[in-house]
């Protein structure tokens, strides 16, 4: 199953946990495990106040969003196709990720891509939990599965939190709706 790039969404039936309301950026999925980024846990903290913790001055608008709960120190720049450094990936066509220590003095000289997220931490499965996640085999059950959606510039920058939870469920709907008719 070729996922990288989609985004997994929490069903409704996630609840009391981390993981409610969740939207997840997967970013590598391979025999070895794979790696997401959670779009929609924006922290209470702003870009400027986290840039000055590190010595830099971003005075850009926006927050710093908790990627996931696996190693919460690990600062991943997902962003958009326009922008790169020494050790930016691609995930897809529209998304990639950065980690290196020259993306935040560029930021604070105002070198940004158009799109960009800051993220604290990330998501991590090892090898083949994901996939048992998504189908619901045991120990995981079926009503707990992640909802597929691929992914957009628009729904992974153009609103966050529940909003972004709700438009990502929809697309997921109408994807499997459209797999059904077609």
């Amino acid at each position: 199953m070729d996922i990288v790039g989609n985004l997994l969404i929490a069903p409704p039936a996630v609840k009391n946990n981390f993981w409610h309301k969740t939207v997840i950026l997967v970013t590598e999925h391979h025999s070895q495990g794979s790696v997401g980024l959670v779009l929609n846990k924006r922290s209470q903290m702003s870009i400027p106040e986290f840039s000055n913790q590190l010595g830099f001055d971003i005075q850009l608008p926006g927050f710093i969003y908790v990627g996931g709960p696996v190693s919460p120190k690990n600062l991943s720049f997902l962003h958009s196709s326009d922008w790169h450094c020494s050790n930016t990936m691609r995930v897809n066509d529209d998304l990639f990720i950065s980690s290196s220590l020259d993306m935040l003095p560029r930021m604070a000289a105002g070198d940004t891509p158009e799109y960009w997220r800051i993220c604290l931490g990330l998501c991590g499965w090892g090898p083949g939990q994901l996939d048992a996640e998504i189908e619901g085999t045991p120990p995981w059950k079926h009503d707990n599965s992640w909802c597929l959606a691929k992914s957009s510039l628009e729904l992974v920058f153009g609103n966050d939190h529940t909003d972004q939870w709700c438009s990502a469920l929809d697309r997921s709907g109408l994807e499997f709706a459209q797999s059904i008719l077609t």
